[in-house]
């Protein structure tokens, strides 16, 4: 049977017409708001506690403006108490009785449905009155059960950690560099970020990476090497801002390559790493295949190292400032219509990230110390007449969305 009390509880403006909770925008928001206007389904998808349901929850404070309490529903499959209502497309649209007026339908978790992606398909191809916005935390589990069911059905946005400015407005009156050392020594998590405790902060930035463990990974991808995995979890912190040896980490695991690139598919798929390919095009001597990793949060990346440092006496603040710059530059391409790479030659020529966007190419070199401009952007430049190429400094925190 529905357990109505709970479905009342996750849909508190029923009664009280409104959300009574202080939330901050964030940098997404605007765009979100915009495509709650047309019919595709809207779908948020990124890692557990980045923010994805307080943006659900900032959506509905939007549509209150205009929209009757009651059209607009929010369900946390989260409660498996609440998933009998979702045991086919059929008993949902006959719990939603029927539908004169514009329904808003909210389904945070999506993914804990059986077969999530035949269930929207059902329920968009009926042309029903309805608006839904999901939401996912493992892009990898979320390709698997959608399949091509949503194929032009579906808007997906990906919901980064905190960005520099965003981490500013939760603390305005903290120094700028105050505020860079921290996104490089805790990362961006929203609670994370609330929180004035340096131990706390270690601590729940813990709780982050165990639930991830446990609920990404033991329930969904089934790991069935989890030393290994672990390790190469340990291997890959070690080394952002480096090329990826697929065959040492094949024998420092003692595990197939192909067991490698499996893991790394995961980790990527649910948000803990991303690997970026070296561009190539005109010149003879670069490297095209060996891809570059990073993490897409510096406070896991260091909570796996148990690495809580000062940051002027770490070793690897140089490849903590490149993480943080990809980070910015990838967190707001909101439609993500840009690529990534990164550009080095045989004769260890380099450049820490190329983007092409459109027709044009960004050259970014990420430089923690000094500004000087490498000699490597005028061979780049020889290959790539026109190219852009920028020198970002900490001072350059606000240039991180130059693109």
């Amino acid at each position: 049977m529905i357990n109505k009390t709970i479905i009342e509880q996750q849909n508190p403006w029923w009664k009280a017409g409104k959300l009574d909770r202080k939330m901050f925008p964030r940098y997404i928001l605007p765009e979100l708001i915009k495509n709650l206007k047309n019919s595709k389904i809207l779908a948020l998808v990124g890692s557990r506690q980045v923010g994805k349901s307080s943006l659900m929850d900032l959506m509905i404070e939007d549509l209150l403006k205009s929209v009757k309490p009651t059209n607009i529903l929010y369900f946390n499959l989260d409660d498996f108490s609440i998933q009998e209502l979702f045991s086919s497309p059929g008993s949902f649209i006959s719990y939603l009785g029927g539908i004169t007026e514009k329904k808003y339908i909210f389904i945070d978790e999506v993914q804990r449905l059986p077969s999530p992606g035949l269930f929207l398909k059902t329920i968009y191809d009926l042309h029903l009155n309805i608006k839904l916005v999901v939401s996912g935390s493992s892009q990898l589990e979320l390709r698997s059960k959608l399949k091509e069911f949503l194929v032009g059905r579906m808007r997906q946005f990906e919901i980064s950690r905190l960005h520099f400015e965003e981490m500013l407005s939760l603390n305005p009156n903290i120094p700028h560099e105050t505020i860079l050392t921290e996104m490089l020594t805790y990362g961006g998590y929203p609670d994370i970020a609330k929180e004035q405790n340096d131990l706390e902060k270690q601590r729940l930035i813990g709780d982050v990476y165990e639930t991830y463990l446990k609920k990404d990974i033991s329930d969904f991808a089934k790991i069935d090497d989890v030393g290994a995995f672990n390790k190469l979890i340990i291997l890959l912190a070690s080394q952002i801002g480096n090329l990826l040896n697929i065959n040492k980490l094949s024998d420092t695991l003692r595990i197939s390559e192909y067991k490698v690139k499996q893991y790394l598919d995961i980790l990527e798929g649910t948000f803990i790493i991303k690997l970026i390919p070296p561009f190539c095009g005109n010149y003879q001597k670069e490297i095209r295949k060996t891809p570059k990793v990073f993490f897409m949060d510096l406070g896991l990346r260091n909570y796996v190292l148990k690495n809580w440092g000062e940051l002027e006496m770490r070793v690897d603040k140089g490849a903590l400032f490149e993480n943080a710059v990809f980070l910015e530059m990838y967190g707001r391409d909101i439609y993500k219509e840009k690529n990534y790479y990164y550009w080095r030659t045989t004769n260890q020529t380099e450049i820490d990230f190329v983007i092409r966007s459109g027709t044009e190419l960004y050259a970014i070199e990420a430089k923690y110390g000094s500004r000087s401009v490498p000699k490597s952007f005028l061979t780049f430049r020889k290959f790539y007449h026109g190219s852009l190429c920028k020198v970002v400094t900490p001072s350059d925190v606000y240039e991180f969305s130059i693109l």
